[in-house]
């Protein structure tokens, strides 16, 4: 159910806003959508839509804004306080950002979607919708409702309060689906791994397009993927083919194996045939190379001619487990192929933008490196929302008034700027802290503390999975990668020291980095 204060939140927040005709409205709800079978992937991931709190860093960086954001479970005050304080005073008009800024709690840490949650309460939605017409009746612009990707729920949801969506419509979802993103890299021209370009839904037509591809490049092993409901690189299961014939194939699929521990092979065959499954070859690490996974961060909006417009936010070199999986990232992408990837990522964005996709876009790659040095670059996946690279950018943004430059660079006070991003801090021996007990330790620290004025430090996240699952997430900024690495060991070393004194020096165990 709501928070017991929240009427009166809602209250003051209106009251301030239409005392304040000059701002504007944005109403944020940042649910991840994704099928129940991937939320369940990593821990605390039902808990994900507090990475969203990346957008009350706005209410300082921009004071023309006020904010109504949704979240369950309740984000402590202390929370509240601390991202909002993180932003430096930005002068008269920046006025009070507690009064701009309205977490609407739902008091529900049950393992369904935000979005799910809240379509349960409708004289909340109800009375939000009410105060975005009155804004509009007052001439206030009200942006599109926020969200972390689009769905028939967030619709429904938009629909309840008034809005429409700011991440792509839900007609064009199928672009950024396994087949999609394929069919899109072949029009556009970009290099892609050989493989499948329709989602099959059984392993006989599996098996007839396998024979096809081990016919035409030979024996090998083949990526196996579920055309959409996944996300952090699950969904994967690799197959290997000896002979191109159709036994030979069929035999393989029926014993491939997730790559993700967590997903049952029952489990995959069942999302295949619900869902699809597209074929792709797998690109190993070439002999004394090496293998990387950069990624572009892209936003398509309205440009100044009413027309869409592309932005380029960003690049990133992701950092993978063996299994695939998403751990994080560092900005900015390496430099030798990171002009390929803005290009190839602008080039697709375009035909993106053509198609009616709006909001967050992401584009992976795969880049290998031979023993002469020579990148090899090859589009891989398109993710029509905001993805993991998205709350550390959006931070970084937030917090850094630097030059961002055309070559996907960072500068502040003419120092380059670099960071890294991670969901993965976690420890048994953390649950139990507070995030209040971190955020005033972490004040202790001008080592560790976010400086304004250098771009420099730790900016904590993830906040309400620490308690309960002794997991925290952190976007490191630092002027360099070793920078960057030193912050965080630091930063881990403090969680440990406070794990070690709340049991008495009785436990303390180094965080690791699994699955976000």
């Amino acid at each position: 159910m709501p928070t017991p204060d929240i009427g009166q939140r809602i209250d003051l927040f209106e009251a301030y806003v239409a005392r304040h005709p000059q701002l504007r409205l944005r109403v944020s709800c940042p649910s991840q959508e994704f099928s129940d079978l991937e939320m369940a992937q990593g821990v605390g991931r039902w808990f994900s839509c507090v990475r969203g709190l990346w957008e009350s860093l706005d209410v300082g960086s921009q004071p023309d804004l006020a904010l109504l954001m949704f979240q369950a479970p309740a984000v402590p005050r202390s929370v509240e306080r601390y991202v909002l304080g993180l932003v430096p005073p930005g002068g008269p008009g920046d006025g009070d950002r507690s009064l701009r800024h309205a977490l609407l709690s739902v008091d529900d840490d049950s393992d369904r979607h935000l979005s799910e949650k809240l379509l349960e309460h409708p004289d909340l939605l109800l009375r939000v919708r009410a105060l975005v017409t009155r804004a509009r009746e007052r001439g206030q612009e009200v942006e599109p409702l926020s969200c972390y990707q689009a769905s028939d729920r967030m619709d429904e949801l938009a629909d309840r309060l008034g809005l429409d969506c700011r991440e792509t419509p839900t007609r064009t979802l199928d672009l950024g689906s396994k087949a999609g993103s394929r069919q899109l890299f072949r029009v556009a021209g970009l290099a892609h791994a050989p493989g499948t370009y329709t989602a099959a839904f059984g392993l006989p037509e599996l098996a007839r397009e396998l024979a096809d591809l081990t016919r035409s490049h030979g024996p090998g092993s083949w990526l196996l993927k579920i055309n959409e409901g996944y996300g952090s690189g699950h969904g994967l299961a690799v197959v290997t083919v000896t002979e191109p014939t159709h036994a030979t194939a069929l035999a393989a699929l029926r014993r491939l194996s997730p790559l993700t521990e967590n997903i049952s092979r029952a489990q995959f065959l069942a999302g295949l045939s619900a869902n699809g499954a597209i074929i792709e070859q797998y690109l190993g690490t070439p002999p004394a190379g090496e293998k990387r996974s950069p990624s572009a961060l892209l936003f398509i909006g309205p440009g100044p001619d009413g027309e869409p417009g592309v932005q380029l936010l960003g690049t990133h070199d992701q950092v993978l487990g063996e299994d695939l999986q998403y751990l994080g990232c560092r900005f900015p992408a390496s430099a030798a192929y990171r002009d390929a990837v803005i290009a190839m990522s602008l080039t697709v964005a375009g035909h993106l933008a053509r198609a009616g996709v709006r909001g967050h876009v992401g584009v992976d790659f795969l880049a290998r490196r031979d023993s002469d040095g020579r990148w090899d670059l090859r589009a891989v996946e398109l993710n029509l929302r905001q993805t993991g690279t998205t709350h550390p950018h959006r931070t970084v943004r937030a917090l850094v008034p630097g030059t961002w430059h055309d070559d996907g660079r960072l500068t502040h006070r003419g120092t380059e700027v670099h960071y890294t991003g991670t969901d993965g801090l976690i420890s048994p021996a953390y649950r139990g802290l507070s995030p209040a007990h971190v955020i005033r330790a972490l004040d202790g620290r001008p080592d560790l503390a976010f400086d304004h004025i250098r771009a420099r430090g730790v900016v904590p996240h993830f906040w309400t999975a620490l308690e309960p699952f002794g997991k925290l997430g952190a976007t490191v900024l630092g002027d360099s990668p070793d920078d960057c690495a030193l912050l965080q060991y630091r930063f881990v070393e403090l969680l440990d020291d406070l794990a070690a004194r709340a049991t008495g020096g009785r436990e303390r165990q180094h965080a690791g980095t699994p699955s976000p």
